[in-house]
């Protein structure tokens, strides 16, 4: 180990800090090495019965969580490594500065929301009595953990090494840590090797570990939508019907399993669902329909607090014996087919004709003045809230209410909100909420915002998604919480209330679920540059692994993967912008033996769909202004559905007539020539293949006369006219090939 001693100074407030900064220096198929570089910021002091310490909680992101311990900096940054093998670390520096004479504050340890952190004492734990420097190493390895088809592992730096005993500091610089994987040994979680495959992971991947191009690197990736399996009551089968079908015509390959098939007991579920897993390698979603009693959480046993720790993303946990889950799981809870239908009916509306206006690009923040120096990034409740605001005003919401406790300045009035102003929020129409603060299964302490004012609320058609960071307002096994309200809320028998809310079965931990409410803001405001999540379960999971990673050494971070729920269905796409429309077009009728068909949209990378008879034929996404999709067998009775699907946009609807018809070759050709939009109005696109040789085009009035004529070069399969010095009416729009031609009515408006 490199060591450079630099010479002590006396102790004073200083200004330093380490920011999180990493890169990868080397990475081979087993030894990898990382760099945790320093950048000097600031520190701050705490006086404790008159003596000054120093104190890092609103310094640093996270701090080392061990009662009693030196609370110190602590970074994380994870790794993938081989599928087998067992993997030790090896550390080097450039050295380091000492600081003496310095009283450093102990933690408090990871406290639990339902406890103010300012009303609970410092303790000094036996650290504090041990002549030697904590932490004892500088940089340890985690368990090694499986995510879905990759093994993983998480390097966490502490740069910082105290003595109590001497009061001696010591702050590494530019910590390298070499992380090499020994093949023949026995390692933790290990997975079976396995040959280089399709992956809807992948995205994942990339964000998540810091060499995932080196080692993804090795073949090509593809990206593709992922599958759901939907595990419901048998009594809610055909209520939930109307979700498959449109969930398989928009893409997402779904099937439908009843507890009569799962068995009825969490074990038996788990076990169809790892089944499941395993013979269709690209399911990602798991949705869960009915509530407890019907189809039961997992629990955890009971903790210290005598909570049972009620969890659905168990059923997500597939690889490994670890936290990280390979499937985002979902829940729609309802007592009766009425219940699910209401869900049912809030998420297809959402997806399919979301209501006009803006509302979507509106947000709610709700935050206590609580947990200062000791909330994710040391921030108190509302300092949190406000800052995620920030940003979701700068990617372009039009507004994010403050509710805050106290007068915090700015948007949030003075002293404490109250439900009415909520309410009168939330009835004017939001598409994300956000709550950080104290809570119960019913309420949201916080404005005193509960149950009862979501039933009462009249937000008809406009479906906020709720991110809520607070004690048991996931509390669903015995009665019903506040997040089953969110989706079972009605008003003159349509939905109101959410689109998906997330909620704790137990009393939540403090500044761990605030990563993940940051992750969240971060991912939807798109600011991460490969790390885009466009559906409700995306968006919350991966949020959630973020915060596992960050908080790799905290048991409360377990604990809030278990047993934080998300209510509402996972696959869901989420709305961030005011609703666009698309142009698609396309034949409207192939023959039989027809192998393929062009799909022309005017929007690149709106992923488009042909299915029939409840099935997916193909899909493909839009690029350059179309897409061409194979078709291999297909029934003749029936038309082929198209849809077209992409966040912040309407979807496309339409159909594809299937004829049995002998026609001519020339029928069989003009049939590749689709035309678009009609009527138009500035410009008349039209494409074709390459078989049909078009030579000239030209467009008529009714009474013969020629407005437009055009040659055609050879070389070229499309062509664009400008329109809008044509006059509005009916016109012959006539195209010429060297064997025939074709004639057809057109508006322009």
């Amino acid at each position: 180990m490199k060591k450079i001693y630099i010479s002590a100074i006396a102790c004073f407030l200083s200004t330093f800090a380490i920011a999180q900064d990493f890169s990868l220096l080397s990475s081979t198929q087993d030894n990898l090495t990382i760099e945790h570089q320093f950048t000097e910021l600031s520190a701050r002091e705490t006086n404790l019965n008159g003596v000054d310490y120093w104190n890092f909680d609103k310094t640093y992101k996270i701090n080392s969580m061990k009662k009693g311990a030196p609370a110190l900096p602590t970074f994380s940054e994870s790794l993938i490594i081989p599928n087998q093998g067992k993997s030790s670390i090896t550390i080097e520096h450039d050295g380091f500065e000492e600081y003496t004479n310095v009283n450093i504050t102990p933690s408090k340890g990871s406290l639990k929301r339902n406890i103010n952190p300012d009303d609970i004492p410092y303790e000094f734990g036996i650290e504090y009595q041990t002549d030697a420097f904590y932490p004892a190493e500088i940089a340890t390895l985690s368990t090694p953990y499986n995510l879905r088809n990759t093994r993983g592992i998480t390097v966490r730096f502490s740069p910082y090494q105290y003595n109590p005993v001497t009061k001696t500091l010591r702050v590494y610089k530019n910590i390298r840590a070499s992380v090499s994987t020994d093949l023949n040994q026995e390692g933790i979680n290990e997975l079976a090797f396995s040959s280089p495959k399709k992956d809807a992971f992948n995205s994942i991947y990339k964000n998540h570990y810091i060499n995932s191009e080196n080692t993804l690197g090795r073949y090509t990736p593809v990206e593709e939508q992922g599958e759901m399996l939907v595990i419901t009551y048998d009594d809610f089968q055909d209520a939930v019907q109307p979700l498959v079908d449109w969930k398989i015509r928009s893409g997402i390959k779904t099937t439908v399993a009843t507890i009569t098939d799962t068995g009825a007991t969490d074990e038996e579920i788990k076990a169809y669902v790892e089944t499941f897993y395993e013979e269709n390698p690209n399911l990602v979603f798991v949705l869960l329909v009915g509530d407890h009693d019907q189809v039961p959480s997992h629990t955890y046993g009971i903790t210290s607090a005598w909570e049972e720790l009620w969890s659905d993303t168990y059923y997500g946990q597939l690889e490994g014996d670890d936290f990280y889950p390979e499937l985002f799981v979902g829940r729609l809870s309802g007592a009766n087919s009425d219940e699910i239908t209401i869900q049912i009916d809030r998420t297809l509306e959402y997806e399919k004709n979301p209501a006009a206006g803006t509302w979507m690009q509106k947000a709610i923040g709700i935050a206590s003045n609580e947990g200062e120096g000791y909330g994710d990034d040391g921030e108190s409740d509302w300092e949190h809230a406000r800052n995620n605001r920030a940003k979701f005003l700068e990617f372009g919401y039009t507004e994010v209410f403050e509710f805050y406790d106290g007068s915090q300045g700015g948007a949030d009035a003075d002293g404490n909100p109250n439900s009415s102003a909520i309410s009168d929020a939330v009835n004017e129409g939001v598409g994300l909420i956000n709550y950080t603060g104290h809570g119960a299964q019913n309420v949201c302490v916080t404005g005193n915002y509960g149950s009862n004012h979501i039933n009462e609320a009249v937000n008809n058609g406009k479906y906020p998604f709720v991110i809520s960071v607070a004690c048991n307002n996931g509390t669903f096994t015995a009665g019903e919480c506040i997040s089953e309200t969110w989706l079972l809320a009605t008003n003159e028998n349509t939905p109101t209330g959410a689109i998906a809310a997330t909620g704790s079965s137990i009393l939540m931990a403090w500044a761990e679920p605030m990563q993940t409410q940051d992750e969240m803001t971060d991912i939807i405001t798109e600011a991460h540059e490969d790390n885009h999540k466009i559906t409700l379960g995306g968006i919350f999971y991966n949020s959630q692994m973020s915060m596992l990673e960050e908080y790799t050494d905290s048991p409360t971070a377990i604990e809030v993967m278990q047993t934080w729920v998300m209510f509402g269905d996972p696959s869901t796409i989420f709305r961030t912008k005011e609703t666009m429309d698309m142009t698609v077009a396309h034949v409207e009728s192939i023959v039989k033996n027809a192998t393929a068909v062009t799909i022309n949209c005017d929007i690149d990378d709106t992923l488009i769909t042909i299915s029939q008879n409840g099935e997916i034929l193909n899909t493909g996404i839009a690029q350059n202004g179309s897409v061409e999709i194979t078709l291999e067998e297909y029934a003749q009775e029936n038309p082929l559905v198209v849809i077209g699907v992409k966040q912040n946009y309407l979807p496309y609807q339409g159909e594809i007539s299937v004829t049995d018809e002998v026609i001519n070759v020339n029928e069989e050709i003009w049939n590749n020539l689709i035309v678009y939009p009609n009527p138009a109005s500035d410009q008349l696109n039209l494409n074709w293949n390459k078989n049909l040789a078009i030579e000239k085009i030209s467009i008529m009035d009714l009474t013969g006369k020629i407005v437009y004529s055009s040659d055609i070069s050879d070389s070229i399969t499309s062509k664009s006219i400008n329109t809008s010095s044509i006059s509005s009416g009916m016109y012959i729009l006539k195209v010429s090939s060297n064997e025939s031609s074709k004639t057809s009515k057109i508006s322009i408006k």
